[in-house]
Formats: structure tokens, C-alpha cells, sequence
């Protein structure tokens, strides 16, 4: 298996918090697997296979013959809480013990303690994730085993909260835990849950030998109205290339599978074809649902876009109401434009002059009209896939973001810097920034 065909499985059996935690961590990992269909998949193809806690015991144990011939043929599979797994594992004999931990509230105590430690040799895990990160609650403990590194024991060593088998017969590894992070994770409390994913699943990447950074990306400027400013926009290309990204431009009638299947980031300037651009619908919606992004300048006039609405003016008067303010940045979009960045030539209003409706679950990221009513001029959006992968929707309320700003040391920067913000998105739902 070459370190480009390395992937990272993740199988649930469909309950909403293997989800989110899914969706919350997808850019660290390739395929998710639901577990009714585990015959189906040839889990050899896989450097790592992941069974989140909150599973269904009863349904796993139907596919232990799968999982154990996994590792026996030298896959590395990561087990956490799960009832019963002691009993169907065979690749190793694990002794499970019913020691849970002797105050389930000793985090609301004035001196809170947690019967854990990280033991000697310290395992690899306790240099990403410090005890506190793991320090919630457990369901058990195995017995330490001479086969087995721990990174998390009871404290008088009595038992392993996560014990780690790395060499096993066959070259495969088994990592078991008595932890629970994903449910806690994925139903939004307890943050050393959240803390815990964050780093192990990095973690795990490097483990297998996965790199997932990315240091260069298309992006394919779409080409709508033919005179000098909207056209080829002087500079753009310089402009990207600053941040690893190369420009191409397409024709908007031209625009076809075979131009997105080359293109990480789609930007349609404000002077587009709405009838022809609802044409294109199905192909665009298919580009983002495998992952390509999307910036769109746009008085939607037209639905063009199932989750785009009509564009709304601000009033005009008094002239405050079309300075747009930024809200809300989390990727850094704006991050190098002075106060006035949306004043072409001085004149506010060319930025952006209303607003559209929001869909469900994006994030208002700059504000137009009233300092009272506020609307979004621009919001961030991420198509809703099964597996959290879908592509981002930048939405511009306004005029062609490539003339801004005018002004400064950071010309050209604008679009460059959305772009770069895209690219650097590391995944989970965006209205939680």
C-alpha cells in the first residue's frame, strides 16, 4: 500500500453522535462505513479502521470475523467503548474488569481528582494528549497485558484505560480504550472529549503514515462578462500564485465536468448568467458534494442555487448602512484589509448594497444596512453530505470581489485570501467557529 493509497476507515452504525464526530473530524479521515454494510467492504484497503464508542455491541460482534481477520492480516484496528469486545477480539486475549471510576462528580469538587496516570514508558499518545485531556469518566479497565503499552492506567495500576498492541502476529495492531470521547464529542459536552479527537486523530495520521496538508490548489475564475475589469482580472493570478494557487479561467458557457473535476475552488464573479447558471445546476451541486468550493458574487435574482434566495437592498440613507463591517473571520478571509477594504476607489455601496437569506447552518461572517438591523452580506456555507465532506459556499452580496480593495498594500488580496481560507478549512460544522 503506497502512502497515497493510505486511508482511514471510520465505521458507525448510524447514531447521531458517531455522526457529528464523523463530520467534526472528516478531514483526518477517508471513508465512513455503515456498519450493516461492513460484508461489503474489503477492509485490507485500509491502514486504519476506527470503531468510534457509542456502538451498537450487538451488531459488531456479527462481524468479528471480519474485524479480527483485519488485523490478522496486518490492519490496524482502534476499538473504543464498546460492551463486550473482550469477548469476540481474538487476535489477543483481553481480561476486562468492571472498575469504573469511584466519584462519577469528581470534576464538581473543590480539589477535583481522577484516580488516572499516564504509566512508565510513556506511550507515544501521552507526548499529544495530556491526562487531563482523558480525564472524564470510563467504562472498565483491561488488565495490563505483556503484549500491550498502555498510555492510560488506573492509579494503582490495577487496570489500562487505552492499551495499545503494536506488534502483533501477522504485522497487524490492536488500540483498545474504555474511554468514551466520540459520544461526548458528538452530543457537545465535556470539551476534553473535543480536546482528546483534536489531537488523536492527527496523531493517528502520522502513525500510518498519512499527510494530509496540502500546499497547492486550482481555482477557476469564471469567465461571464467580457470587458477588461470583470474578464481576466489584472493581477489575480499573481495574486494566488502568492499562496500555492494556480488561476485558470473558463468561459461560463463553456464550463463543463471535466473544467471542475480539475478545480478545487469555483469563483463566479457578479455579472453572470443566471438562466444558463440554473442550467448548470446539477453540475455544480456535484462538485461540491465531493468537496470543491465555491465563491459567488451575486444578487441572486433567480434560485440558480437551491439554497441561494433573492437578493434584498439595504436602505441607501443613511450612507453608514452600506459600509459592510465584518462580523464574524474564522479562516482569516479578511484578515489583512484595513477598515475601509470595501471602498473602491473611496465609494462605498460598490462592495456590496443588500443582502440575501441565509440557509440553515451557515455562518454571517460580514454585516450591511443599520447598526440596529443588521443583515449578511457575506456568509460561509458547507453543502450537507452523509459524510461531512461537502464543499464550502462563499457568498458575496455584491459586486466582483477581485476589484477589492483598490487601495494599500494588500491589493489583489481580497479574493486571494478567501481562497487561502478555504484551503485551509479543517473541517467540522462551520456555524460552530
Amino acid at each position: 500500500m503506497t502512502d497515497a493509497q493510505k486511508k482511514i476507515a471510520y465505521i458507525t452504525w448510524g447514531c447521531a453522535s458517531q455522526l457529528t464526530s464523523f463530520h467534526d473530524f472528516a478531514h483526518q479521515l477517508d471513508d465512513m462505513i455503515y456498519l450493516r454494510e461492513l460484508e461489503t467492504y474489503d477492509l485490507s484497503q485500509y491502514a486504519a479502521v476506527v470503531i468510534p464508542d457509542g456502538a451498537d455491541s450487538a451488531s459488531i460482534r456479527r462481524y468479528a470475523d471480519q474485524l479480527n481477520a483485519y488485523v490478522r492480516g496486518g490492519g490496524f484496528l482502534i476499538v473504543f467503548h464498546c460492551v463486550g469486545l473482550h469477548e469476540w477480539i481474538d487476535v489477543v486475549d483481553l481480561d476486562w474488569q468492571p472498575i469504573n471510576t469511584r466519584d462519577w462528580l469528581w470534576w464538581t469538587k473543590p480539589n477535583p481528582t481522577l484516580e488516572i496516570h499516564a504509566p512508565t514508558p510513556r506511550h507515544p499518545l501521552n507526548d499529544v494528549i495530556p491526562v487531563a485531556d482523558m480525564s472524564w469518566h470510563w467504562f472498565g479497565a483491561f488488565k495490563l497485558h505483556a503484549l500491550g503499552h498502555s498510555a492510560l492506567n488506573i492509579d494503582d495500576d490495577s487496570g489500562s484505560l487505552l492499551l495499545d498492541f503494536p506488534k502483533l502476529e501477522g504485522g497487524g495492531r490492536l488500540l483498545v480504550s474504555t474511554l468514551d470521547p466520540h459520544v461526548h464529542n458528538g452530543e457537545r459536552f465535556m470539551p476534553a472529549c473535543q480536546r482528546f479527537l483534536r489531537a488523536f486523530y492527527p496523531w493517528l495520521n502520522r502513525e500510518v503514515g498519512i499527510t494530509r496538508a496540502r500546499t497547492t490548489f486550482t481555482a477557476t475564475y469564471l469567465q461571464c462578462f467580457e470587458n477588461s475589469m470583470e474578464w481576466a482580472p489584472e493581477g489575480l493570478a499573481e495574486s494566488l500564485a502568492e499562496v500555492g494557487g494556480q488561476l485558470k479561467f473558463c468561459p461560463q458557457y463553456h464550463l463543463g465536468a471535466d473544467d471542475l473535476a480539475a478545480t478545487d475552488i469555483l469563483y463566479i464573479p457578479h455579472i453572470h448568467d443566471q438562466f444558463h447558471l440554473r442550467k448548470l445546476q446539477p453540475l455544480l451541486l456535484d462538485f461540491l458534494k465531493r468537496g470543491g468550493h465555491m465563491v459567488i458574487c451575486s444578487e441572486p435574482a433567480l434560485q440558480w442555487l437551491p439554497f441561494l434566495s433573492s437578493f434584498q437592498a439595504v436602505p441607501p440613507r443613511p450612507f453608514t448602512n452600506i459600509k459592510a463591517r465584518i462580523r464574524n473571520d474564522p479562516l482569516g478571509f479578511f484578515r489583512n484589509m484595513d477598515e475601509d477594504f470595501d471602498g473602491w476607489q473611496g465609494i462605498f455601496g460598490q462592495y456590496a448594497r443588500g443582502w440575501s437569506d441565509m440557509p440553515a447552518g451557515a455562518l454571517w461572517l460580514t454585516d450591511i444596512g443599520a447598526a440596529e438591523d443588521p443583515k449578511p452580506a457575506d456568509w460561509l456555507w458547507q453543502y450537507p453530505t452523509d459524510d461531512g465532506k461537502g464543499g464550502l459556499v462563499f457568498q458575496h452580496n455584491g459586486d466582483n470581489m477581485a476589484r477589492y480593495p483598490d487601495h494599500g498594500p494588500h491589493k489583489h488580496g481580497l479574493v486571494r485570501d478567501i481562497c487561502a481560507g478555504l484551503m485551509r478549512y479543517h473541517g467540522g460544522p462551520i456555524n460552530r467557529f
